[in-house]
């Protein structure tokens, strides 16, 4: 139940750092990334949970990505000017692969 907690503390923030940062469609967009990301673990413990006994490994990572969403949301909110550089440069590495 506390992991539960905190993803869904974790997705709560993503949303209000985005509304106070005024871009709530990016806050939105992190959002379903992160439950996206969130079903893939549920997938992978439940394939894996039929051949071999796996803890409480999955909800462990779930709650270990969500906070590093929430971290990523502090981070837009304390350092705008360097999470706008950092998204210019991952933007430009991605025009060179392409």
């Amino acid at each position: 139940m506390t992991a539960f907690t905190i993803i869904v503390a974790c997705i709560a923030f993503v949303l209000v750092a985005g509304i106070v940062r005024d871009k709530p469609g990016r806050a939105v967009g992190d959002m379903f990334v992160l439950l996206v990301w969130l079903a893939g673990i549920g997938i992978v413990d439940l394939i894996v949970s039929r051949f071999m006994d796996t803890g409480g490994w999955a909800m462990f990572a779930a709650a270990t990505l969500a906070c590093a969403f929430a971290l990523d949301a502090l981070y837009g909110l304390m350092a705008p000017e360097r999470q706008r550089e950092r998204n210019r440069m991952l933007r430009d590495l991605m025009r060179r692969r392409a």
